[in-house]
This record gives C-alpha cells, sequence and structure tokens, in this order.
C-alpha cells in the first residue's frame, strides 16, 4: 500500500460501498474497506475485483470487522 492516495471505506461490502470501491479504484485510489458483513457479503467485494481487473484490484484491502 505505497500509494499517493488511500481510502478508507467503512461498510463498502455493501450496496453503495461496492459501487464506490469500483469508482475509486478506477480513478488510481488504494481502498482498504471495514466491514462487518453482516449486510453485505464478501462476495459483492469479489464482484468489485472482477469489474476493475486484476492490476487494480491488488490496491483492494478488506477487514471483516465490528466497529461497534
Amino acid at each position: 500500500m505505497d500509494d499517493t492516495y488511500c481510502c478508507l471505506l467503512l461498510g463498502g461490502a455493501g450496496y453503495i460501498g461496492s459501487h464506490t470501491c469500483v469508482e475509486l479504484l478506477n480513478e488510481g485510489y488504494t481502498v482498504v474497506v471495514v466491514d462487518n458483513f453482516v449486510n453485505s457479503r464478501e462476495e459483492s467485494l469479489r464482484r468489485v475485483k472482477e469489474i476493475v481487473g486484476e492490476d487494480k484490484a491488488q490496491n483492494l484491502y478488506y477487514y471483516d470487522v465490528d466497529l461497534r
């Protein structure tokens, strides 16, 4: 994660979050997603990786964390 632009995205595996991930990755950001996967699934982040392609998908990191 040595890119200039990095974004922490809470709830990034949900509907809005996953679409935001795609946009940020396409703009060259490194995206760190923190989600507890209660209202979402890891599958949505796998799909994000497919959409953006292998090169950009390397800039997506996600963690199963509940911040409550």
